[in-house]
Protein backbone atom coordinates (compact mmCIF):
# COMPACT_ATOMS: atom_id res chain seq x y z
CA UNK A 1 0.00 0.00 0.00
CA UNK A 2 1.29 3.17 -0.93
CA UNK A 3 2.02 6.20 1.73
CA UNK A 4 -0.69 8.65 -0.35
CA UNK A 5 -3.24 5.91 0.38
CA UNK A 6 -1.81 4.71 3.64
CA UNK A 7 -2.06 8.01 4.92
CA UNK A 8 -5.54 9.01 3.46
CA UNK A 9 -7.18 5.95 5.18
CA UNK A 10 -5.12 6.58 8.54
CA UNK A 11 -6.85 10.43 8.42
CA UNK A 12 -10.61 8.88 8.17
CA UNK A 13 -12.51 8.95 11.43
CA UNK A 14 -15.70 7.81 12.52
CA UNK A 15 -18.78 10.33 11.42
CA UNK A 16 -19.96 12.70 14.40
CA UNK A 17 -22.86 10.79 16.25
CA UNK A 18 -23.29 14.03 17.96
CA UNK A 19 -23.95 16.03 15.64
CA UNK A 20 -25.99 13.41 14.14
CA UNK A 21 -28.45 13.24 16.41
CA UNK A 22 -28.92 17.16 17.00
CA UNK A 23 -29.46 17.84 13.75
CA UNK A 24 -32.20 14.41 13.84
CA UNK A 25 -33.82 16.01 16.49
CA UNK A 26 -34.01 19.85 15.07
CA UNK A 27 -36.08 18.01 12.12
CA UNK A 28 -38.05 15.58 13.90
CA UNK A 29 -40.79 18.13 14.15
CA UNK A 30 -41.20 18.37 10.72
CA UNK A 31 -42.52 14.47 10.76
CA UNK A 32 -40.34 13.43 8.22
CA UNK A 33 -38.75 10.57 8.75
CA UNK A 34 -36.83 10.37 5.89
CA UNK A 35 -35.46 14.20 5.93
CA UNK A 36 -34.59 13.05 9.44
CA UNK A 37 -32.30 10.27 8.27
CA UNK A 38 -30.63 12.25 5.87
CA UNK A 39 -30.12 14.74 8.55
CA UNK A 40 -28.45 12.72 10.45
CA UNK A 41 -26.42 11.45 7.88
CA UNK A 42 -25.22 14.89 6.40
CA UNK A 43 -24.56 16.42 9.31
CA UNK A 44 -22.81 13.13 11.27
CA UNK A 45 -20.69 12.75 7.81
CA UNK A 46 -19.62 16.41 7.80
CA UNK A 47 -19.13 16.99 11.63
CA UNK A 48 -21.74 19.72 12.29
CA UNK A 49 -25.31 20.38 13.82
CA UNK A 50 -25.68 22.77 11.23
CA UNK A 51 -25.60 20.69 7.65
CA UNK A 52 -24.73 22.14 4.12
CA UNK A 53 -25.44 21.64 0.74
CA UNK A 54 -24.99 24.44 -1.36
CA UNK A 55 -22.58 23.69 -3.56
CA UNK A 56 -23.62 19.53 -4.88
CA UNK A 57 -21.49 17.84 -7.87
CA UNK A 58 -22.61 14.65 -9.56
CA UNK A 59 -19.35 12.30 -10.70
CA UNK A 60 -20.17 9.93 -13.08
CA UNK A 61 -17.62 7.15 -13.61
CA UNK A 62 -17.46 4.99 -16.53
CA UNK A 63 -15.38 2.25 -17.16
CA UNK A 64 -15.96 -1.25 -18.74
CA UNK A 65 -15.50 -4.66 -17.22
CA UNK A 66 -13.52 -7.52 -19.14
CA UNK A 67 -16.48 -9.88 -17.87
CA UNK A 68 -18.97 -7.93 -20.35
CA UNK A 69 -16.72 -7.61 -23.06
CA UNK A 70 -18.68 -8.06 -26.41
CA UNK A 71 -15.59 -9.38 -28.16
CA UNK A 72 -16.05 -6.96 -31.25
CA UNK A 73 -15.25 -3.17 -31.58
CA UNK A 74 -18.88 -1.28 -31.28
CA UNK A 75 -17.08 2.46 -31.51
CA UNK A 76 -19.85 4.54 -31.51
CA UNK A 77 -22.98 2.05 -30.69
CA UNK A 78 -21.04 0.75 -27.40
CA UNK A 79 -23.66 0.96 -24.56
CA UNK A 80 -21.19 3.06 -22.39
CA UNK A 81 -20.32 5.06 -24.91
CA UNK A 82 -24.06 6.07 -25.91
CA UNK A 83 -24.63 6.98 -22.11
CA UNK A 84 -21.91 8.82 -21.68
CA UNK A 85 -22.36 10.83 -24.99
CA UNK A 86 -26.25 11.22 -23.44
CA UNK A 87 -25.29 12.50 -20.41
CA UNK A 88 -22.53 14.99 -22.03
CA UNK A 89 -25.28 15.95 -24.71
CA UNK A 90 -27.91 16.90 -21.91
CA UNK A 91 -30.46 14.86 -23.15
CA UNK A 92 -29.83 11.99 -20.57
CA UNK A 93 -32.08 11.83 -17.90
CA UNK A 94 -29.76 12.50 -15.06
CA UNK A 95 -28.71 15.88 -16.93
CA UNK A 96 -32.77 17.11 -15.98
CA UNK A 97 -32.52 16.13 -12.86
CA UNK A 98 -29.08 18.06 -12.37
CA UNK A 99 -30.07 20.59 -13.67
CA UNK A 100 -33.11 21.19 -11.19
CA UNK A 101 -31.01 20.34 -8.41
CA UNK A 102 -28.47 22.69 -10.08
CA UNK A 103 -25.47 20.10 -9.44
CA UNK A 104 -23.08 19.63 -12.22
CA UNK A 105 -22.15 16.61 -13.89
CA UNK A 106 -18.58 15.75 -13.55
CA UNK A 107 -17.77 12.52 -16.74
CA UNK A 108 -14.56 10.57 -15.53
CA UNK A 109 -13.27 7.88 -18.37
CA UNK A 110 -11.36 5.30 -16.02
CA UNK A 111 -11.64 3.32 -18.40
CA UNK A 112 -13.95 2.34 -21.49
CA UNK A 113 -13.26 -0.49 -24.11
CA UNK A 114 -14.06 2.42 -26.56
CA UNK A 115 -11.89 5.63 -25.13
CA UNK A 116 -11.67 7.16 -28.81
CA UNK A 117 -15.43 7.76 -29.08
CA UNK A 118 -16.38 8.97 -25.67
CA UNK A 119 -17.22 12.55 -25.87
CA UNK A 120 -14.54 15.24 -25.31
CA UNK A 121 -15.91 16.46 -21.73
CA UNK A 122 -15.31 13.36 -20.25
CA UNK A 123 -12.18 13.41 -17.93
CA UNK A 124 -9.50 10.59 -18.79
CA UNK A 125 -7.83 8.97 -15.56
CA UNK A 126 -7.50 5.92 -16.31
CA UNK A 127 -5.25 3.01 -18.32
CA UNK A 128 -7.25 0.78 -20.10
CA UNK A 129 -10.47 -1.71 -19.45
CA UNK A 130 -10.48 -4.20 -16.69
CA UNK A 131 -9.80 -7.34 -17.26
CA UNK A 132 -12.03 -10.57 -16.66
CA UNK A 133 -13.16 -11.36 -13.23
CA UNK A 134 -10.54 -12.87 -11.24
CA UNK A 135 -8.05 -11.22 -13.11
CA UNK A 136 -9.33 -7.50 -13.16
CA UNK A 137 -6.53 -6.03 -12.97
CA UNK A 138 -2.68 -5.83 -11.93
CA UNK A 139 -2.07 -4.09 -8.21
CA UNK A 140 -0.36 -1.44 -9.51
CA UNK A 141 -3.32 -0.51 -11.56
CA UNK A 142 -5.87 -0.82 -9.09
CA UNK A 143 -3.72 1.58 -6.69
CA UNK A 144 -3.22 3.80 -9.33
CA UNK A 145 -6.86 4.10 -9.55
CA UNK A 146 -7.38 4.63 -6.19
CA UNK A 147 -5.29 7.49 -6.15
CA UNK A 148 -6.72 9.25 -8.89
CA UNK A 149 -9.36 8.79 -6.91
CA UNK A 150 -8.33 10.11 -4.21
CA UNK A 151 -7.12 13.16 -6.33
CA UNK A 152 -10.39 13.55 -8.13
CA UNK A 153 -11.47 14.08 -4.38
CA UNK A 154 -9.23 16.70 -3.31
CA UNK A 155 -10.09 18.55 -6.45
CA UNK A 156 -13.46 19.24 -6.10
CA UNK A 157 -12.45 19.77 -1.84
CA UNK A 158 -15.34 22.70 -2.37
CA UNK A 159 -18.25 20.67 -2.67
CA UNK A 160 -20.57 20.14 -0.04
CA UNK A 161 -21.49 16.87 -0.83
CA UNK A 162 -21.23 14.23 -3.42
CA UNK A 163 -23.27 11.77 -5.74
CA UNK A 164 -21.98 9.20 -8.13
CA UNK A 165 -22.86 7.20 -10.68
CA UNK A 166 -21.44 4.72 -12.95
CA UNK A 167 -21.30 3.63 -16.36
CA UNK A 168 -19.56 0.00 -17.56
CA UNK A 169 -20.57 -3.35 -19.38
CA UNK A 170 -19.90 -5.97 -16.76
CA UNK A 171 -20.17 -3.82 -13.50
CA UNK A 172 -23.30 -6.05 -12.54
CA UNK A 173 -21.16 -9.06 -12.03
CA UNK A 174 -18.15 -7.22 -10.30
CA UNK A 175 -20.49 -6.37 -8.12
CA UNK A 176 -22.14 -9.23 -7.45
CA UNK A 177 -18.33 -11.29 -6.85
CA UNK A 178 -17.07 -7.95 -4.76
CA UNK A 179 -20.22 -8.53 -2.61
CA UNK A 180 -19.52 -12.18 -1.93
CA UNK A 181 -15.91 -11.98 -1.27
CA UNK A 182 -16.10 -8.38 0.76
CA UNK A 183 -18.97 -9.64 3.22
CA UNK A 184 -17.07 -12.71 4.08
CA UNK A 185 -14.39 -12.97 6.54
CA UNK A 186 -12.60 -16.43 5.11
CA UNK A 187 -12.59 -18.39 1.81
CA UNK A 188 -15.25 -20.50 1.04
CA UNK A 189 -13.71 -23.64 -1.14
CA UNK A 190 -16.09 -24.30 -4.15
CA UNK A 191 -16.55 -27.83 -5.47
CA UNK A 192 -19.47 -27.66 -7.98
CA UNK A 193 -19.72 -28.03 -11.11
CA UNK A 194 -20.52 -24.71 -12.49
CA UNK A 195 -22.20 -25.91 -15.92
CA UNK A 196 -25.36 -24.55 -16.48
CA UNK A 197 -25.01 -22.32 -13.88
CA UNK A 198 -25.71 -17.95 -15.20
CA UNK A 199 -23.10 -15.23 -14.91
CA UNK A 200 -24.33 -13.49 -12.03
CA UNK A 201 -24.10 -16.60 -9.97
CA UNK A 202 -20.84 -17.53 -11.42
CA UNK A 203 -19.38 -14.26 -10.24
CA UNK A 204 -21.15 -15.00 -6.77
CA UNK A 205 -19.10 -18.21 -6.53
CA UNK A 206 -15.98 -16.92 -7.48
CA UNK A 207 -16.75 -13.98 -4.63
CA UNK A 208 -16.91 -16.74 -1.87
CA UNK A 209 -13.69 -18.23 -2.84
CA UNK A 210 -11.68 -15.15 -2.07
CA UNK A 211 -13.39 -14.25 1.34
CA UNK A 212 -10.81 -12.40 3.79
CA UNK A 213 -8.96 -10.97 1.14
CA UNK A 214 -7.90 -7.22 2.04
CA UNK A 215 -9.88 -4.38 0.22
CA UNK A 216 -6.94 -3.63 -2.22
CA UNK A 217 -6.57 -7.48 -3.67
CA UNK A 218 -10.51 -8.08 -3.93
CA UNK A 219 -10.49 -4.55 -5.97
CA UNK A 220 -7.02 -6.08 -8.27
CA UNK A 221 -9.22 -9.62 -8.49
CA UNK A 222 -12.52 -8.55 -9.16
CA UNK A 223 -13.13 -5.06 -9.50
CA UNK A 224 -12.81 -2.67 -12.35
CA UNK A 225 -11.73 0.85 -13.25
CA UNK A 226 -14.51 2.21 -12.58
CA UNK A 227 -14.26 0.74 -9.51
CA UNK A 228 -11.31 1.94 -8.16
CA UNK A 229 -11.42 5.68 -9.14
CA UNK A 230 -14.60 5.72 -7.01
CA UNK A 231 -13.31 3.30 -4.59
CA UNK A 232 -10.84 6.53 -3.92
CA UNK A 233 -13.38 9.84 -4.75
CA UNK A 234 -15.19 7.92 -1.81
CA UNK A 235 -11.83 7.66 0.37
CA UNK A 236 -11.08 10.84 0.10
CA UNK A 237 -14.37 12.65 0.22
CA UNK A 238 -14.25 10.98 3.79
CA UNK A 239 -10.95 12.00 4.47
CA UNK A 240 -12.44 15.50 4.23
CA UNK A 241 -15.63 15.17 5.64
CA UNK A 242 -17.76 14.99 2.85
CA UNK A 243 -21.01 12.79 2.63
CA UNK A 244 -21.58 10.41 -0.95
CA UNK A 245 -24.75 9.41 -2.28
CA UNK A 246 -24.58 6.24 -4.07
CA UNK A 247 -26.43 5.40 -6.58
CA UNK A 248 -26.30 1.60 -8.06
CA UNK A 249 -24.61 -1.60 -7.41
CA UNK A 250 -21.66 -0.41 -8.96
CA UNK A 251 -21.56 2.41 -6.65
CA UNK A 252 -22.02 -0.02 -4.25
CA UNK A 253 -19.27 -2.29 -4.91
CA UNK A 254 -16.70 0.73 -4.90
CA UNK A 255 -18.42 1.59 -1.18
CA UNK A 256 -17.44 -2.00 -0.64
CA UNK A 257 -13.78 -1.50 -1.33
CA UNK A 258 -13.61 1.60 0.37
CA UNK A 259 -15.64 0.06 3.33
CA UNK A 260 -12.87 -2.77 3.61
CA UNK A 261 -9.91 -0.26 3.47
CA UNK A 262 -11.47 2.01 6.26
CA UNK A 263 -14.63 0.87 7.62
CA UNK A 264 -15.28 4.44 9.16
CA UNK A 265 -16.44 4.94 5.39
CA UNK A 266 -19.85 3.99 6.24
CA UNK A 267 -20.42 6.58 7.90
CA UNK A 268 -19.99 8.86 4.71
CA UNK A 269 -22.37 6.98 2.82
CA UNK A 270 -25.72 8.09 1.52
CA UNK A 271 -27.49 5.43 -0.21
CA UNK A 272 -30.29 6.69 -2.58
CA UNK A 273 -32.72 3.83 -2.96
CA UNK A 274 -32.27 0.02 -2.78
CA UNK A 275 -31.66 -0.60 -5.84
CA UNK A 276 -31.46 -4.30 -7.74
CA UNK A 277 -29.61 -7.39 -7.83
CA UNK A 278 -26.68 -7.47 -5.79
CA UNK A 279 -27.38 -3.50 -3.94
CA UNK A 280 -29.82 -4.63 -1.17
CA UNK A 281 -27.36 -7.07 0.06
CA UNK A 282 -24.60 -4.43 -0.34
CA UNK A 283 -26.65 -1.92 1.38
CA UNK A 284 -27.34 -5.15 4.98
CA UNK A 285 -23.04 -5.26 4.59
CA UNK A 286 -22.45 -1.62 4.76
CA UNK A 287 -25.84 -1.10 7.50
CA UNK A 288 -27.30 1.93 4.89
CA UNK A 289 -31.04 2.11 5.00
CA UNK A 290 -31.78 3.68 1.75
CA UNK A 291 -33.77 6.82 0.87
CA UNK A 292 -36.24 5.58 -1.74
CA UNK A 293 -37.28 1.92 -1.21
CA UNK A 294 -37.46 1.21 -4.58
CA UNK A 295 -35.07 0.78 -7.89
CA UNK A 296 -34.14 3.71 -9.52
CA UNK A 297 -32.44 4.13 -12.97
CA UNK A 298 -29.48 2.11 -14.61
CA UNK A 299 -27.18 3.37 -11.69
CA UNK A 300 -25.43 6.22 -13.48
CA UNK A 301 -26.07 9.09 -11.18
CA UNK A 302 -30.08 9.45 -11.80
CA UNK A 303 -31.40 8.21 -8.61
CA UNK A 304 -28.32 9.61 -6.58
CA UNK A 305 -29.26 13.16 -8.17
CA UNK A 306 -32.88 12.59 -7.15
CA UNK A 307 -31.99 13.10 -3.06
CA UNK A 308 -29.88 16.33 -3.62
CA UNK A 309 -33.21 18.57 -3.39
CA UNK A 310 -34.23 17.43 -0.29
CA UNK A 311 -31.09 18.41 0.92
CA UNK A 312 -31.85 21.64 0.71
CA UNK A 313 -34.80 20.84 3.06
CA UNK A 314 -32.76 19.21 5.76
CA UNK A 315 -30.39 22.86 5.50
CA UNK A 316 -33.73 24.92 6.08
CA UNK A 317 -34.86 22.90 8.59
CA UNK A 318 -31.39 22.75 10.65
CA UNK A 319 -30.24 26.29 9.79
Amino acid sequence: MSEVLRHVIDSIGAASRASAEVARSKVASAGAPVLERLAASLAGAQHTPRPRAAKKTIVVVAGDHGAGDPGIVLGDSHPTVIAAKAIADGSAALAGVARTAHAPILLVDAGTREPSHMPPVAVGLGRGPGGDLGEAMTPIDARLALEAGIALAVSLGDSDVLAVGALGLGSELAAAALHEAASRDTAETVERDLAGIDDVERARILGRTMGGMSGLDLLAYLGGPDTAVLAGLILGAASTNTPVILDGQATGAAALVAWRLAPAVAGYLIAAHRGTEAMPAILATLGLEPVFEVGLGHGEGTGAAMVLPLLDQVVALTS
